[in-house]
């Protein structure tokens, strides 16, 4: 069983990062099964969606994507019954991707072109090895804003939030087990040149977070964690965000002004988050 419990009616299964591999989850109505996201390769989604179906769990499933990325939308094609849902942007992005050659020279020529970056091409030949059975499927249907779905018993919210990791970025609300699926909404930019966070961007998405009623929240490519945890990380990424507000570009106070906020000496993933501000300040 790959698949784990979280709440009653919600399961996941948990990141692989060797593959890049984000966290799937399903919401488990009475009368439907909502999965969210399709994962990175068809074997992804088959892995966990298997898993569920043994357990006896699965109500007229549908599938939501949280963004367009490759890691969450290249298993949409495991199962072309399931109705898929996205944000528009997100159909229109994935639309770019249709009918492309996915060999290693013509991946690496995107690299080379940059129109792909390394750091995906690399995690692709990895999840598909030689035999690259990529498939790239359209959502069935896009909306706007917002869409509710109901699924008997259980609902999902999924909102738009955008952001500078990608603009198409959702949320994905679970009002009755209290779970907000974030997908990498919180994430750096990483298809423009070096990674970065816009610090106004980041507390704005902040801002849309803590309007949710949540216990547990749920980023693609970390774990599922429950309030305390999130907020207490989120205090220290919100204050780095506000000191970039207030100083700009200016590293060596940025990092004195981090540093005494929270009390301790900056680690090295601190100065690496500082130098990815930065580099949002510049552009």
């Amino acid at each position: 069983m790959v698949h784990r419990f979280l709440t009653e009616r919600f399961v996941y299964m948990p990141a692989d990062g060797s593959v890049d591999r984000p966290i799937l989850g399903a919401v488990l109505g009475d009368e439907r099964t909502l999965y969210i996201d399709a994962g990175n390769s068809k074997r992804h989604a088959a892995a966990f969606r298997e898993s569920v179906r043994r357990e006896g769990l699965v109500r007229q499933p549908l599938t939501a994507l949280t963004h367009w990325h490759w890691d969450h939308s290249f298993g949409a094609a495991e199962d072309t019954e399931t109705l898929l849902i996205a944000h528009e942007r997100t159909r229109n992005a994935l639309t770019t991707q249709v009918g492309l050659d996915w060999s290693d020279a013509a991946i690496d020529e995107r690299v080379r072109a940059g129109t792909e970056i390394e750091f995906c091409a690399t995690y692709m030949k990895k999840e598909f090895g030689s035999d690259r059975d990529i498939d790239v499927r359209l959502p069935d249907v896009t909306f706007d804003r917002s869409l509710t779905i109901n699924l008997g018993g259980a609902t999902c919210r999924i909102d738009h939030v955008g952001g500078v990791h990608a603009d198409d970025s959702c949320f994905l609300y679970v009002p009755e087990e209290r779970v907000l699926f974030l997908g990498d909404a919180l994430g750096p930019a990483i298809y423009d040149g070096p990674r970065y966070y816009k610090a106004g961007d980041l507390l704005r998405l902040l801002e849309r977070v803590r309007a949710y009623d949540a216990e547990w929240y749920i980023e693609s490519h970390h774990r599922p964690v429950q309030s305390d945890e999130f907020w207490a990380e989120m205090k220290e990424f919100g204050a780095l965000a506000e000191i970039v507000l207030a100083y700009g570009d200016n590293e060596a106070k940025v990092s004195r002004e981090l540093e005494a906020a929270l009390g301790r000496p900056l680690t090295d993933d601190d100065r690496r988050t500082v130098g990815e501000f930065m580099e949002g300040e510049r552009r």
